[in-house]
Order: C-alpha cells, then structure tokens, then sequence
C-alpha cells in the first residue's frame, strides 16, 4: 500500500472513513484482511489509532476478527442480507413516518449533498458518490426525533455497506447511472415537497433485496 503523508494527529473517525472508502472502492471486498501495521503506514499514523478504527468497524459488523489473523472485511450470507435488509424497511418505514420536515437550513445541507453526488456521478467516482450518500441517508435519518428507531436505522445501515457498495460499483459499470442518480434526489423531492406517502415509497426502494436493485 502506497504510503501518504498525512497529520500525526490524525484521529481514529479519520482512519474509519479512509477504510470505508476503501470498501467502497472495491479497493477491500468481503473476506479480504486488512493489516494495522499497512494502514498506520498508508495514513502517516501510529498503530493505536488504526488499532481503535478497526474495533469500530468491527462493533459495526463491517469487520471481524479472526483468532491469529487479525482483521477482515466480513462476508455476509445471503439469508443475513435478506435479513439485514427486512429490518431495515420495517425502520425506515417508521423513520419516514416520524421525522420532521426539515426546515430551510436543513433542505439547503441535504442539496449541498445532492450536488455533491451530482458531481460524483460527473467524475465517474463511485466511491465518492457512496460516500455522499451515506452522509445524505444520515441526514434524513437525523431529522427523525425517535433516537432508538435512528440509532437502530444506522447500524442496519453501517452493517450493509459492503452490499451497498457492491451493488453500486455493479450499476456504475453495467447499469444505467440515471438509476443511481435518483436515489438521492426522489428522497429529497419528497422532503420539499413534504410527500410523506412518497418519502416512504423513496426508503422502500432502498431497501429492496439484492438481486432487486437493493441499495
């Protein structure tokens, strides 16, 4: 891994981010092992850092750690992903139900983000597009008050990145981009418009099973 001169202080959310990006770029699939002593030369950082930025992706279920090898992107079966998935539609369902219309300030951040994915998409960056809406999916979620349903909402979504991710790498190349495009802006349309019964239809197809367009 090429090393890149980075802030010694560098923290751990940094070193978080910088390998949920490399999922996202396909850079680490499922079932891959990833070496703290390669990372903490790769972000210009100490091992204690990458040490506690493995343990959060790894209480997230997005690694897990294997006696005498370390860290590995984990490999979900296709009865977790349906399962995953399921309880993620029934809480996304209750979260549109509940959140609060965002307010000007609030619209304005979510189509900062929408712009943000729109330039994504132009720059034929699949990984910055992920992220992106990750932050955005984030966002509505936060505008729901019902903090259990929300915390409960981000882990289901932390838990399916690698899904996520692969399926939109696959779309990127082999699919429409249209179809990725309108992930983030029929949410959003339904937000201005404050379309409730179309929010929820917008979170229901987020959530369709792999196979079926699941993102």
């Amino acid at each position: 891994m090429e090393s890149v001169s980075r802030k010694s202080g560098q923290s751990s959310a940094e070193a978080v981010e910088a390998i949920r990006q490399a999922i996202r770029s396909g850079e680490l699939l499922p079932g891959m092992h990833l070496k703290q002593a390669e990372w903490a030369l790769r972000l210009g950082i100490s091992r204690v850092p990458v040490r506690e930025a493995l343990g959060i992706l790894e209480a997230e279920g997005i690694l897990v750690h294997e006696p005498h090898q370390g860290f590995a992107v984990a490999v979900l079966s296709e009865s977790e992903i349906r399962q995953l998935y399921l309880l993620r539609r029934l809480i996304d369902r209750e979260i549109a139900a509940a959140l609060v219309w965002p307010d000007a300030p609030a619209l304005a951040a979510l189509r900062r983000l929408e712009q943000a994915a729109e330039d994504a998409i132009a720059q034929n960056d699949a990984a910055r597009w992920l992220s992106c809406n990750d932050r955005f999916v984030l966002g509505v979620y936060a505008l729901c008050p019902q903090e259990i349903l929300v915390g409960e909402a981000v882990k289901l979504w932390r838990r399916t990145e690698t899904v996520r991710s692969g399926r939109v790498r696959y779309e990127w190349t082999a699919l429409n981009p249209e179809a990725i495009r309108q992930t983030v802006s029929r949410i959003l349309t339904m937000l201005e418009s404050r379309d409730r019964a179309g929010l929820k239809a917008a979170f229901a197809r987020l959530t369709r099973l792999p196979g079926r367009g699941a993102r």
